[in-house]
């Protein structure tokens, strides 16, 4: 019901001549034609009085008193009860009538007609039954004033019993005719106001079009979306709340609301939002303090009623779309949540479409960026810079705490955890027994784990590695590395966070994982070839290349850090002997068991290589010239008294050892060289078998 109010905020009388189903519009004119018809019964009254003192009516005497009569009641009763006012006006209306016509010879007055407009008053004003009833009070007041009395005319005995009855019959038909005509106004004004209703939404709707269709963003459209809401339901909250890729529901737009919920992640019993989302349909509470799911910041905010409605898009929901109002006791109807659910519909397109695109756009950078890590892998050849590359790009793409790379070693059946990072920090690698573990169980089967981890959950033969032993990771995803049909190791990427990793996170490490595997098996073929390009065919030892990049290094590592260097150089004093006396195989034979000898005697940080011939070098790193000599002795020492055995018959074959250190014999690799080599040709000078140092004319 729909009240009527001044400027200065004061309710219009009229208001409760208003039954249910009328609105204002017919509230005036029903009140209009009460006036007019007391003014009728009141005038006519006047009239009836000076014509029985003799007296000539006129306007003044007639219509202005009853014209002022009519609108004071109409005054009186907008400072009182209007309603109790003019159902004491209609019955001092009856009495006056019945009044004029004892006074008009009773059956002879033509008062008698006034009965029927005060019926009328009734009926506009009151009820069907009302009328009725005023109708067979009306009947009794003419009875009682018409009864035949002594100087009235002759009447036959049949007029005052049929006037009664044509009065009260006469006051029920008008109470119904007035019943149904207010049902057809009541018909009419819900038909307009739902037109009308109908017209502001499609206005509003229009518009919302007219935006989107101009390009606008999707935090515009949002944001549109909520202020065509709030102006067309009159709400004083707005809230548009969209599922992120791990499917949680996030407030994702709002309007009048605490800061703090812009963005925030609802739990699954939070908010009306989340209940219209589980039940896929529009969802209302009259009461949201009573709700069971309020969100506090809201309560506290004063909201009362709530209506929410889901966002489809084809089958599966995308969001929600809410609103709510402060006003106690307005609560949405459903045309209100007919129009939200309109509202719903248009943002689905809009949200769907974003998504879509979204996701073609994300699809289409990860091929791009995956494409891109693939190149990059496998422009890298040694294994380290591998790791650290493939490390590097799963976190581009993928949020990472802990990563490694294990490697699969099939004939020792161990997995070496070949590159392990925690937190930005690397451990040392380290390897364990192919046994229980995620890591072996993805190794063996070739198939990818996710995990996340719910409280002290734990995998089965998990093992804790990496600096931070005292915390483990909630999320873990394990992926295979396969060349072709076989797996050569595992790549993992964790997160101390819950719920970090889902189906789209694990597919993309597959991809880098399949990525890698090849880049791996490239670098493994790289170093094999590096190592066959810088090894010696037949005594395993480095190559003359080989010897030449490693010296090179050692002198630059010695002179930036200011530690000595020492070089060996020694050749057999026996070779072409043996060659001429027992052939090049068993000469080959005693150039093996020399390299064995130098292995055996080395130290692990040494580095042996053959230089040309039966030539060989000894890089001693960190090394004296002092100490060089007592290695080169004991490496001549050993040789002296392990002689080549040749058909069971011992051949002793001698070695010369030339000693050369850095800074005294040089600072570059060919005076280094140089050096040594005078000193072991000054040794072969002497007598052979014998070790010298740079600079020196004696020696052992």
């Amino acid at each position: 019901m729909s009240a009527l109010t001044s400027s200065r905020g004061v309710s219009s009388p009229l208001r409760e001549l208003q039954p249910l189903g009328m609105d204002g519009k017919y509230v005036r004119p029903a009140g209009i034609a009460i006036m007019l018809l007391r003014s009728v019964i009141v005038a006519a009254c006047i009239v009836f009085g000076l014509h029985r003192l003799a007296i000539r009516p006129g306007v003044i005497t007639t219509v202005v008193p009853a014209a002022a009569l009519s609108v004071a009641v109409w005054m009186v009763g907008g400072r009182l009860n209007l309603r109790i006012v003019n159902t004491v006006a209609s019955a001092f209306d009856m009495v006056l009538i019945s009044i004029f016509v004892r006074l008009g010879e009773g059956l002879a007055s033509e008062a008698y007609a006034l009965y029927f407009v005060a019926l009328a008053i009734i009926a506009l004003q009151e009820s069907a039954i009302s009328s009725f009833i005023g109708g067979i009070i009306s009947a009794a007041l003419y009875a009682a004033a018409a009864f035949p009395w002594s100087s009235q005319p002759a009447m036959p005995g049949w007029v005052l019993p049929y006037r009664c009855g044509i009065i009260a019959l006469t006051a029920g038909g008008i109470g119904l005719a007035s019943k149904v005509l207010k049902d057809c106004a009541a018909r009419l004004t819900s038909a307009r106001d739902k037109l009308d209703r109908r017209a502001r939404w499609d206005q509003v709707l229009a518009r919302i079009t007219r935006k989107i269709n101009s390009g606008i963003g999707l935090r515009a459209t949002l944001e549109l979306i909520l202020d065509g809401g709030l102006e067309v339901l009159g709400g004083d909250i707005g809230l548009v709340a969209l599922k992120d890729r791990r499917g949680r529901l996030v407030a994702s737009a709002c309007r009048n609301l605490p800061p703090g919920l812009l963005n925030r992640a609802f739990r699954k019993d939070e908010g009306l939002v989340s209940v219209a989302v589980a039940n896929r349909q529009t969802v209302r509470v009259p009461d949201y303090a009573s709700f069971a799911g309020a969100i506090p910041e809201l309560v506290a905010e004063g909201l009362h009623a709530v209506a929410a409605t889901p966002l489809m898009s084809g089958p599966d929901c995308i969001g929600a779309l809410t609103f709510g109002n402060k006003r106690s006791g307005v609560a949405y109807t459903p045309e209100d949540c007919e129009f939200l659910e309109m509202l719903g519909k248009q943002l689905s397109v809009v949200v769907g479409n974003a998504h879509l695109l979204d996701e073609v756009q994300r699809r289409a950078d990860y091929l791009s960026t995956l494409n891109e890590i693939s190149m990059s892998l496998t422009s890298v050849l040694e294994r380290d810079a591998l790791f650290d590359k493939i490390y590097r790009e799963v976190c581009r793409i993928i949020p990472v705490d802990a990563f490694f790379v294990a490697i699969y070693h099939a004939g020792g059946r161990e997995i070496e955890m070949a590159f392990l990072m925690d937190q930005g920090v690397r451990s040392p690698s380290t390897r364990f027994s192919m046994e229980s573990g995620p890591t072996a169980k993805v190794i063996t089967s070739g198939r990818p784990i996710l995990f996340n981890r719910r409280e002290d959950e734990m995998m089965d033969g998990e093992r804790r590695l990496g600096h931070n032993l005292d915390e483990v990771t909630s999320s873990v995803i394990i992926v295979p590395m396969r060349v072709g049909a076989h797996v050569v190791g595992a790549i993992s990427a964790q997160s101390y966070t819950m719920n970090a990793y889902g189906e789209e996170e694990k597919d993309l490490l597959m991809t880098i994982a399949s990525s890698s595997a090849i880049a791996l098996e490239n670098a493994r073929l790289y170093q094999s070839a590096r190592e066959l390009s810088l090894t010696d065919d037949l005594t395993g030892l480095g190559n003359y290349r080989y010897f030449c990049d490693l010296l090179e290094k050692e002198i630059e590592r010695a002179l930036r850090h200011g530690t000595p260097l020492t070089l060996v150089m020694l050749d057999s004093d026996r070779l072409k002997y043996i060659n001429d006396m027992y052939g090049h195989v068993i000469g080959d034979m005693h150039l093996i068991r020399l390299a064995d000898t130098m292995r055996a005697a080395a130290r692990k940080s040494d580095i042996l290589a053959r230089y040309a011939g039966d030539e060989f070098m000894v890089i001693l790193p960190n090394t004296t010239k002092a100490d060089g000599l007592v290695v080169a002795e004991r490496l001549r020492a050993e040789m002296e008294r392990s002689p080549l055995m040749v058909e069971g018959t011992p051949v002793t074959a001698t070695i010369s050892l030339g000693v050369a250190s850095m800074p005294e014999s040089g600072r570059s690799v060919d005076s280094l060289v140089r050096a040594a080599d005078a000193a072991m040709y000054e040794a072969k000078r002497q007598g052979k078998n014998r070790v010298m140092g740079a600079g020196e004319r004696g020696g052992s």
